[in-house]
């Protein structure tokens, strides 16, 4: 039998091809990983930690172990609208836990999952939800949006308020004499210049919310993407709460 040495090398080149491919789709794939603690540093066990796309629905999630570790491995590359912490048996609406023991959630938002990340989630009894940061067009200013949800407050309305806005208007938000709040920028404690109050409205229902510009400049660095961290405290009833923005400038040409 003769063997065509010819066939035989385009046999070997087209197993390395496919087997280069098949590297390349393996490889296509990222990993979001990190610790979940309270604000004292203690990890935070059987916490449910997901990754959310633009409809809010769960896309990969895992559960923290003993240590607060937590790994969401495979994620397909892309952007998603959020991550999100929280531990079910404490979140305030499920809770059956002594009011004093139930928390609200951690929020990350617009996770650009181009690479493996990690991502430290820290959260207790405050939450900043809806975090957005934009550069208005035009200037150089930095701007940040949040909506602080107090746990405290929510526990006033039982789930029938809740559920039936019997009353017109449910509002748990942080007033501004009472929002202690910091503000980073991959990694830095950056000035914050001003904070308005927002009303945020959706149907019948107001929320309070505040906006603040910060002492950044981000549209004209050769950073694509910054991370903003905001972490506040509600002094009224000693809440505390942090979340995570990515920011990304508008690529003009």
């Amino acid at each position: 039998m003769m063997i065509d040495v010819r066939q035989l090398k385009k046999l070997f080149l087209w197993m390395l091809l496919i087997a280069g491919c098949m590297t390349g789709m393996a490889q296509q794939r990222v990993k979001i990983s990190g610790c979940v603690t309270d604000f004292d540093g203690k990890p935070v066990s059987h916490c449910a930690v997901m990754l959310m796309d633009k409809h809010f629905h769960a896309v990969d999630s895992a559960s923290t172990d003993s240590a607060g570790y937590y790994c969401i491995a495979n994620v397909k590359p892309g952007r998603y609208m959020a991550l999100t912490a929280v531990r079910w048996d404490e979140y305030v609406r499920f809770s059956k836990l002594p009011e004093q023991d139930r928390r609200l959630e951690f929020w990350a938002w617009n996770i650009m999952a181009d690479k493996d990340l990690t991502i430290n989630p820290r959260y207790h009894r405050l939450e900043l939800y809806g975090t957005t940061a934009f550069c208005p067009t035009g200037t150089n200013a930095l701007m940040v949006y949040t909506r602080p949800m107090s746990a405290t407050e929510a526990m006033k309305y039982d789930e029938k308020l809740y559920r039936d806005n019997n009353n017109g208007v449910i509002d748990y938000s942080v007033k501004l004499e009472d929002f202690k709040v910091q503000a980073f920028v991959d990694g830095q404690e950056v000035k914050i210049l001003s904070i308005q109050n927002m009303t945020e409205q959706y149907g019948n229902q107001k929320m309070g919310a505040f906006l603040m510009m910060l002492d950044y400049k981000v549209c004209n660095d050769d950073t694509d993407v910054h991370q903003i961290r905001i972490t506040a405290e509600n002094t009224k009833h000693h809440e505390k709460g942090e979340n995570l923005c990515n920011f990304q400038s508008a690529d003009y040409k």
